[in-house]
């Protein structure tokens, strides 16, 4: 017996039909409890509008009774979500390009007990992947007890049940079921999964969906990517290719995915190695705490390397490049490696991007506390634009290590 699947055409359309009428005449015959009705659903339109948006799929079984390939299952796979779906408190949450949906998978009821469709399931469960989907939904009426037991068998969550109008058929219990089918980091993220604190994060990131965040703690995800480096430095060729694969992928789809890649990349010992991996991942930082929490612990012993890169990244069209760049020259170089001239190139710098801005003011409100005497001078001649030379005299106000005499004089140069 071979069992193949593919995507369905328009010649396929009468065997489907076929499929949905036999499945209802054993409903009507009290032969299986689907919770479908003849007329209603599934009927030729929901074929003929699948196989025109060319998400429709078969499965061909071909044996020693059918050597021609004989269609015996079929079902629907897309990303669509229907509307009651907002109704379930979903346990995987994620955005709406990392899910994929089977809908109205339905198998001949005379090739039942040909595992067609556990089967269809599996291969759904791979075309996702290939999809680069790692949530998968289904739903199922309530009183179908012969689907939710295969679906179980499969690893498949029964995660909320909800009462609806479903197609067309009133007084639906409706079932809904999910399962995770991503990599084993994305299933470590998961299980270090806190949903209030994914809201927290997300509240404080603006443009980011919550769906977008898995809710891991910062300590939690530092240790994670430790634990990460030092297996693939150490544990063997298969711990090694597990991270290369994560480094490899990007963007990440989730906030803290990218959180993660930061912090292996912070872990990396050797200089070129780091700044490779730094150089591919600036582009696709699209947030300030992501961009923030990159501090590669090797930058302290290449700081004269270093400085031919934040040259380069003080000049690019990226807003987080341009950030990460202003934030190195913080970190590294407003101490015993400060020169006026990296002070002189940040004061030059005119942009309109609120992240940019911020971090200007950040680095001369610190600037004020490490190198005062240059950094004051800044503000009286009042070399930065008005807003980032107010807003670094407000965080140099606000912070602890800036005498209470230099505040008050401080406010003095406020532009007005």
């Amino acid at each position: 017996m071979e069992l193949t699947f593919r995507k369905a055409t328009s010649d396929d359309l009468e065997d489907i039909v076929r499929i949905y009428d036999k499945s209802h005449d054993a409903e009507e015959a009290g032969l299986t409890t689907t919770g479908w009705k003849r007329g209603i659903y599934p009927v030729r339109s929901v074929a003929e509008a699948s196989l025109a948006r060319g998400d429709m799929y078969v499965a061909e079984l071909t044996d020693d009774e059918h050597p021609e390939p004989w269609i015996i299952a079929t079902g629907v796979i897309n990303q669509i979500q229907v509307d009651v779906y907002a109704d379930c408190d979903w346990i995987y949450r994620g955005p709406d390009e990392d899910v994929s949906v089977l809908h109205t998978l339905a198998v001949d009821p005379d090739a039942r007990g040909k595992g067609a469709g556990p089967a269809f399931v599996r291969f759904w469960e791979g075309l996702a992947a290939e999809q680069g989907c790692s949530i998968l939904r289904i739903d199922t009426n309530a009183l179908n007890k012969r689907a939710r037991n295969m679906y179980a068998k499969l690893g498949y969550i029964e995660s909320g049940i909800v009462p609806t109008v479903f197609n067309g058929l009133k007084n639906v219990d409706l079932v809904m079921m999910e399962k995770f089918i991503g990599t084993d980091i994305q299933r470590r993220l998961r299980e270090m999964q806190d949903a209030e604190y994914a809201d927290f994060q997300m509240a404080l990131i603006p443009g980011k969906e919550h769906e977008c965040a898995i809710g891991v703690r910062t300590p939690q995800l530092r240790g994670f990517a430790k634990e990460l480096y030092r297996a693939s430095q150490k544990g063997g060729d298969a711990a090694r290719r597990e991270l290369e694969e994560f480094m490899g992928t990007l963007p990440h789809k989730y906030f803290d995915e990218m959180q993660l890649h930061a912090f292996v990349i912070s872990e990396i010992k050797d200089f070129d190695t780091c700044i490779a991996e730094v150089e591919r991942f600036l582009p696709y930082i699209d947030n300030w705490a992501t961009c923030d929490q990159l501090s590669p612990k090797t930058f302290k012993k290449h700081r004269h390397e270093l400085l031919t890169y934040i040259g380069r990244w003080l000049g690019s069209e990226h807003t987080y490049t341009v950030r990460f760049g202003i934030l190195m020259l913080m970190q590294h170089f407003l101490d015993e490696d400060f020169d006026i001239s990296y002070m002189d190139r940040i004061a030059e710098i005119r942009s309109d991007e609120y992240y940019i801005n911020m971090m200007i003011a950040w680095y001369f409100a610190t600037a004020l506390a490490k190198q005062p005497g240059p950094a004051l001078a800044v503000l009286e001649e009042q070399r930065l634009a008005k807003w980032t030379h107010n807003k670094a005299i407000q965080k140099a106000i606000e912070s602890r290590r800036i005498t209470d005499e230099q505040k008050s004089y401080l406010r003095t140069l406020k532009i007005r």
